[in-house]
């Protein structure tokens, strides 16, 4: 287990060399070798590693890497030599880091976030029998962003390190260190200041919304902030699709896509209607483009799922199907990332955000640009609640599959506006509704997914077929899957009821016409 590190920032008043010299004067301090540190911290897009409270980064080790990790499970720090830096956790050796990495990761890459390099300076302390007490270094280091050419100086810092069962030295140089010299003491992650000197600080970028909206400021200012928070999140991922790095970024960048469109639809009356249509039809045209990539990307992602589905004896017939989606994912994603480098995408991006970035008197001729926030969510949030209560009771036994496929458009409407303006609302009001939801939407889910994978993969089979050669048995176990795939439809068809029926409780009505009630009163509210 490694012995825990206490590190002290040197003020521009005082330099190293004064440090030691001042400690040398009441210690018994001793030079030993100046060594380098290069390090290069890995996580993935999102600091999944971070925010579970893990580190890991590679340093040089002979003609080798030494893969670091300290974290939950690593008991101190775990060293991995490996010949080059993990992309996927399936890179590394099996062990606890592999292990721990599956459950974090997925399927997420690891990234380079930040290198930092820079020579230490080794000392010790000796107590009267010459035996080494503390160990304390200077570490004079610079950092940078991977793949940019300039290193941004760190502030000089002392670090010392105890020795086991010298406890009472350690508090008397720190005590020293701060009453003496006046050092502040400085947190213990490096990656945190490495990151700071780069105006960057860690988990800097997720996903989830997590907007804070007073229910008084203007409606049309709000769009705005939800709006640039979706556009920052699809210019973040872009160079992560195009480049391909892993399916996440082409995922994340379709639901920021999907959102904005969602609200330049359902947040009505905040801009004027007909400065909103280029921007729709170029959302629209980005999710058209991306939509054949993002769909190979799921059945490959399911396809060790599928696999598994079938006995044993015929999993082995399903392999030519998964060449096939590869080399059609290839193709797609060539043709979806010439869209995305095009100048027509450029322009649409920088178009979107020079009007969002416009002052908000622009929102004149607007009705609901000025009106308080809250007001305004009230209204949509139960108008589209309202409107998923109609369709869902109208659904029985007789229900086209279109049915179910316009009630999960609106309760995805519906999840979109909470995700909005959730922050409005009391959370212990809110989640009861959010969890009903959530539920209902994966039951609907389950019921159109597993139709389109039905039809999709008779699709593909076909296509195969035209293709080329194609084994009898490869289609005879992708009749397997139809059959199993349209076994499971039908088995969230019957699950439905039971799940609407919790969402549309009379203990979820009053709650919900309680807790929206500006539209309940207004009499304004309907389900179209």
């Amino acid at each position: 287990m490694s012995t825990p590190l206490h590190h002290y920032g040197l003020q521009k008043k005082s330099s190293a060399d004064d440090v030691i010299a001042a400690l040398a004067e009441q210690f018994n301090i001793r030079s030993e070798a100046e060594t380098t540190l290069s390090r290069v911290y890995l996580d993935s897009f999102d600091w999944r590693l971070y925010q579970a409270g893990d580190q890991l980064y590679s340093k040089p080790f002979e003609h080798q890497l030494d893969l670091v990790w300290i974290g939950e499970g690593a008991g101190g720090e775990v060293h991995t030599h490996l010949d080059r830096i993990p992309q996927f956790f399936t890179d590394l050796p099996q062990g606890a880091l592999r292990e721990r990495l599956s459950r974090l990761l997925d399927i997420r890459a690891l990234m380079p976030q930040v290198e930092v390099k820079g020579r230490v300076r080794l000392y010790k302390l000796l107590d009267d029998e010459e035996k080494t007490v503390l160990r304390l270094s200077i570490e004079t280091l610079s950092s940078r962003n991977p793949e940019e050419d300039a290193f941004h100086d760190l502030p000089e810092r002392i670090r010392l390190q105890s020795v086991r069962g010298y406890g009472t030295v350690l508090k008397q140089v720190e005590s020293f260190l701060v009453r003496k010299l006046g050092l502040d003491r400085l947190g213990d992650g490096l990656l945190e200041e490495a990151l700071g000197v780069l105006e960057r600080r860690p988990a800097d970028y997720s996903s989830k919304l997590d907007f804070h909206f007073d229910p008084n400021a203007p409606a049309g200012s709000v769009a705005r902030e939800i709006h640039l928070n979706l556009l920052d999140t699809v210019e973040r991922n872009l160079p992560g699709t195009c480049a391909n790095v892993d399916s996440e970024f082409l995922h994340d960048l379709r639901v920021a896509v999907r959102r904005a469109r969602s609200a330049l639809t359902q947040i009505k009356g905040v801009f004027r209607e007909e400065e909103m249509e280029p921007f729709k039809s170029g959302l629209g045209w980005i999710g058209q483009i991306s939509g054949p990539s993002r769909d190979l990307d799921v059945y490959l992602l399911d396809y060790d799922s599928y696999r598994a589905s079938l006995p044993e004896r015929f999993r082995a017939d399903l392999d030519p199907l998964r060449h096939f989606l590869e080399e059609h994912r290839q193709s797609a994603y060539r043709e979806m990332v010439s869209h995305l480098n095009s100048a027509d995408c450029k322009r649409l991006l920088e178009d979107w955000r020079r009007f969002l970035n416009r002052p908000h008197e622009y929102s004149e001729g607007a009705d609901a640009a000025d009106k308080p926030v809250g007001q305004v969510a009230n209204k949509r949030i139960y108008r589209t609640y309202k409107r998923v209560l109609s369709e869902g009771a109208q659904i029985n036994d007789e229900s086209s599959a279109t049915a179910f496929h316009e009630l999960r458009k609106s309760c995805k409407k519906l999840r979109y506006l909470i995700e909005f303006f959730q922050s409005l609302y009391p959370d212990d009001k809110i989640q009861p509704l959010i969890k009903a939801l959530k539920m209902l939407l994966d039951n609907l889910g389950a019921y159109q997914d597993t139709e389109v994978q039905a039809n999709k993969l008779r699709e593909f089979a076909h296509q195969m077929v035209a293709e080329g050669e194609v084994p009898a048995d490869t289609l005879l176990a992708m009749g397997m899957l139809v059959d199993g795939l349209l076994r499971r439809q039908q088995q969230a068809r019957d699950e439905f009821y039971s799940h609407f029926r919790v969402f549309a409780g009379k203990e979820n009505k009053a709650e919900c016409k309680a807790l929206f009630s500006a539209a309940a009163s207004s009499g304004s509210v309907d389900a179209k």
